[in-house]
C-alpha cells in the first residue's frame, strides 16, 4: 500500500471515529487566507533556453514581455479535534495564464500549483505533551541556509521559477507521518516516514516545456525540441535510413553490405567514400547529384539530413550543418564523427520514447536528534534514507516487444589507407543473438527504440547543523553551519569515446558518487536591525571522473574523446557537453532591513556567485499599505542573472525579470 494511502487512512480514522460519539469533537474552527497576484516581466531581449522552433529559428522575447501573471487564493483552515489534537488544511487555487506551456498554466499534483498543499492532524500524548505526532500531507524543514538547500531535503522542490519562490512556496508537501519526543526541555527526537516524490524540474518531461523561462541546458539536452537527444534520435534515424537507401542503388539491403563498416562520418565529409568525393560512383548517390569534389561533402551530408524525402530533418533538430568541425563539435554528427556507416544500419528508422518510472510505493525514512546545550549552542544530527528527489535519466535500446537490446562494438580495417580501425555499433537481443533491424528489403526484427527512462535511486544522507551566538563580537553575531554526506548519488558520466562511434546508450550513463556538502554562515546585526549574512557553500564530489584517454588509451588527442563527470545543469551540445566540477563553490551575501514608522516594511537583497563565473542577484521589497489596511501588502523584486552562460545562474541571463505583486490577507475576524 502506498504511504499516501496509509497517511489518509490514519488521518481519517483518527478524526472520524471519535466524531461519531462526541458532538463537540471539532471546535475552535478558524479560516484565514490570502488573495494575491504576482506579475513578472522580462528585463532583456532574447531567447530562453530551449525556446526554439528549429536550429535557425528562435522565439525571442522582448524586454517588458509578461511571462508570469500568477493569481492565487489560499485558505488556511485550523481547528481543534477532541482534547489533545488539532488539524490544519491548506487549499490552494492558483493559475498562471501567461505560462508558455499549457501544462504549467494551472493545477498539477505534487507541484506548488497543487489544489491541496497541506492536510494533517497534530496529536499530543502524556501529561506534558512531550510525545506528539503529525500525520498527513505536510512540510518538514531541517535546513535553513540562505538561497540554497542542503539539509532541507525532506520535501521535494518545485523549480519552475528556479530559486525565486520562497522555500515555503516552492517546497512540495507530501504525505508523511512524523513523530517527536522531547525527553527534556532542550532535547528533541524526531522520526519521519515520508512519501517519495521527485523535484519538479521544468523541461523534464516529453514536451520539454518549451518556452518556460527556467529550463536548464542539461534538461534541454534530454527533452529539448531542437537540442534534446530525445528528438535528435529519430531525426538521426531518418538520416541513417536515407543513406541506407543509397545502398539499395547497389542492390544491397544495408550499408554494411556495401562496405559501410570500413569508413566513418569523418571519412565521408573528407571525401574518402564511394558516396561522396572522387569515388562517388554509386548509382543511388549519382541520382541525387553526389558531388565529386571533397570540399562539397559536408554540404552533401547536410542536404541528405535536411531534405524532405531523405533524412527529412529540415533543420528541426541539432544534427549537422554544411560546415563540419569535429575538432570543436556543436552538432550531433560532429560528436559522432567516428561512427561507421554500418552503425547507421542500427539507427535506421529508429524511434525514441520518454518514460517516467518513479518510486511511490516505498517510503523515505528520517531520524533527527536536536539539542540546545547549556552554553547556548543549538545542534542537530540528521539521517535520511530516501529516493533522490533529483531524478536520473538512463538511456537504452529496446525492440518493439519491449526487450532491452545490448550495444556491442566490433572492429574492422579502414577502407581509407592509413586510417585507424573502424568501430561499428550493433545491438544484441537478451538471448545473445544479433538484433537485425528493418532494412531496404526486409522487416527483420523490426525497428529499435532509444528509451529515455526517468527514475529515482536510493541515497543515504548523513548530516548535521549548528548555530551559536558569538558573544565576543562587538555586534550580535551568529555562527552557523550545515554539513551533509551523501552516499550513492547518481551523476551523469559522459564518455566521448563511445559517443564518437555512435554508442549513445553507453556514452550517456549514470554512475554512483559520494558527496560532502557544507554551508558555513555568519550573521551580523548592525545599526539596530540591519541583518548581514554571508555564506560559503561547497559541494565536493568524492568520486569525480576526469579521464584523459582517447580511443586507443594513448592520451586525448582529439576533441571527441575522454570520459568525465558531466554538469547536470549545463551540459549541452553547444558547450562540448559541459564537464562538472570536482569542487563546486558558491558564495552568498544576504542583507535585510525593516523600515517604516513601525518597521512594518522590509527590503532584502541576496547575491550569489558560483566558481564558474555565474551570478544571481535578487533585490526585493515588501511594503504594507497601512494607509488602507495592514492586510494589504505589496511586493516588488528584481532577479538579475549574469556571467558565464555555461554556469547554473549565467545560463539564465535572458530570464532576468522584474516582478510586482499585491496580496490581501484575511483572517477569522474578516470571515
Amino acid at each position: 500500500m502506498k504511504i499516501r494511502t496509509l497517511a489518509v487512512v490514519a488521518t481519517c480514522s483518527t478524526v472520524a471515529a471519535p466524531a461519531l460519539t462526541h458532538a463537540e469533537f471539532f471546535h475552535d474552527l478558524e479560516i484565514s487566507g490570502l488573495i494575491a497576484n504576482e506579475t513578472a516581466l522580462f528585463l532583456k531581449d532574447g531567447a530562453t533556453i530551449g525556446d526554439k522552433d528549429s536550429v535557425t529559428e528562435f522565439n525571442e522575447h522582448s524586454a517588458g514581455d509578461v511571462w508570469k501573471f500568477e493569481n492565487r487564493m489560499r485558505l488556511f483552515i485550523n481547528g481543534g479535534v477532541g482534547e489533545d489534537s488539532s488539524f490544519h488544511a491548506e487549499a490552494n487555487l492558483i493559475v498562471n495564464p501567461e505560462a508558455e506551456n499549457e501544462g504549467l498554466k494551472g493545477h498539477e499534483l505534487y507541484t506548488q500549483y497543487d489544489y491541496f498543499r497541506e492536510l494533517y492532524l497534530d496529536s499530543y500524548f502524556g501529561d506534558e505533551g512531550r510525545l506528539s505526532t503529525r500525520i498527513g500531507k505536510q512540510q518538514v524543514v531541517w535546513g535553513t541556509a540562505d538561497g540554497i538547500k542542503l539539509l532541507d531535503i525532506i520535501n521535494p522542490t518545485d523549480f519552475r521559477f528556479l530559486s525565486q519562490s520562497t522555500f515555503e512556496d516552492s517546497r512540495i508537501p507530501v504525505w508523511m507521518a512524523v513523530g517527536e519526543y522531547n525527553p527534556t526541555d532542550n532535547i528533541n527526537l524526531q522520526g519521519i516516514v515520508a512519501q517519495s516524490r521527485p523535484n519538479f524540474i521544468p523541461g523534464l518531461r516529453v514536451d520539454g516545456d518549451k518556452g518556460q523561462p527556467f529550463v536548464m541546458k542539461g534538461v534541454d539536452t534530454i527533452t529539448g525540441s531542437v537540442d534534446g537527444f530525445l528528438n535528435i534520435a529519430p531525426a538521426l534515424g531518418g538520416t541513417a535510413a536515407a543513406f541506407q537507401g543509397f545502398a539499395a542503388g547497389f542492390g544491397a539491403p544495408t550499408l554494411a553490405a556495401v562496405g559501410g563498416g570500413g569508413f566513418t562520418v569523418q571519412d565521408f565529409v573528407n571525401g574518402n567514400t564511394g558516396f561522396c568525393g572522387p569515388g562517388a560512383t554509386a548509382s543511388g548517390a549519382d541520382a541525387l547529384g553526389a558531388p565529386t569534389d571533397p570540399a562539397a561533402c559536408p554540404g552533401f551530408l547536410n542536404a541528405v539530413a535536411q531534405s524532405p524525402g531523405l533524412g527529412g530533418n529540415e533543420n528541426k533538430t541539432n544534427l549537422v550543418t554544411s560546415t563540419f568541425n569535429s575538432s570543436d563539435p556543436r552538432f550531433t554528427f560532429e560528436y559522432m564523427n567516428l561512427a561507421s556507416f554500418a552503425t547507421f544500419d542500427t539507427f535506421a528508422r529508429s524511434r525514441s520514447e520518454y518514460r517516467q518510472d518513479l518510486e511511490e510505493d516505498e517510503p523515505n525514512l528520517g531520524l533527527r536528534f536536536k539539542q540546545t546545550t547549556g552554553g547556548g549552542i543549538n545542534y542537530s544530527l540528521n539521517y535520511y534514507y530516501n529516493y533522490n528527489p533529483n531524478p536520473s535519466v538512463e538511456v537504452f535500446w529496446e525492440d518493439q516487444q519491449g526487450n532491452r537490446l545490448t550495444p556491442t562494438v566490433t572492429e574492422a580495417d579502414s577502407a581509407v589507407p592509413g586510417n585507424a580501425k573502424v568501430k561499428t555499433v550493433s545491438l544484441r537481443k537478451p538471448n545473445g543473438a544479433a538484433f537485425v533491424p528493418t532494412d531496404n528489403f526486409s522487416d527483420n526484427d523490426g525497428i529499435a527504440t532509444l528509451v529515455f527512462r526517468e527514475f529515482q535511486s536510493r541515497v543515504h544522507n548523513l548530516g548535521g547543523a549548528f548555530d551559536a551566538a558569538l558573544d565576543v563580537m562587538p555586534v550580535p553575531t551568529v555562527l552557523r553551519g550545515e554539513f551533509l554526506y551523501q552516499k550513492d548519488v547518481l551523476v551523469p558520466v559522459i564518455d566521448r569515446n563511445d559517443l564518437a562511434i555512435g554508442d549513445v546508450a553507453n556514452a550517456l550513463r549514470n554512475e554512483e558518487a559520494d558527496f560532502i556538502k557544507y554551508v558555513l554562515g555568519l550573521d551580523f546585526t548592525v545599526f539596530t536591525n540591519l541583518l548581514i549574512s554571508g555564506q560559503l557553500i561547497q559541494f565536493w564530489n568524492l568520486d569525480y571522473i576526469d579521464e584523459n584517454s582517447d580511443l586507443d588509451d594513448g592520451g586525448c588527442t582529439t576533441a571527441n574523446c575522454g570520459r568525465y563527470t558531466g554538469d547536470p545543469s549545463t551540459l549541452a551540445l553547444s558547450n562540448g557537453l559541459n564537464k562538472g566540477d570536482e569542487l563546486e563553490t558558491f558564495g552568498s551575501l544576504f542583507i535585510s532591513k525593516p523600515f517604516g514608522a513601525e518597521q512594518q516594511h522590509r527590503i532584502n537583497n541576496i547575491f550569489i556567485a558560483e566558481n564558474g563565473g555565474g551570478f544571481w542577484n535578487r533585490l526585493d521589497v515588501e511594503y504594507q499599505f497601512t494607509q488602507i489596511s495592514e492586510n494589504f501588502i505589496g511586493t516588488a523584486a528584481v532577479n538579475y542573472y549574469f556571467g558565464d552562460e555555461d554556469t547554473l545562474f549565467g545560463q539564465f541571463k535572458n530570464s532576468s525579470n522584474f516582478q510586482i505583486g499585491l496580496k490581501y490577507l484575511f483572517d477569522p475576524e474578516f470571515i
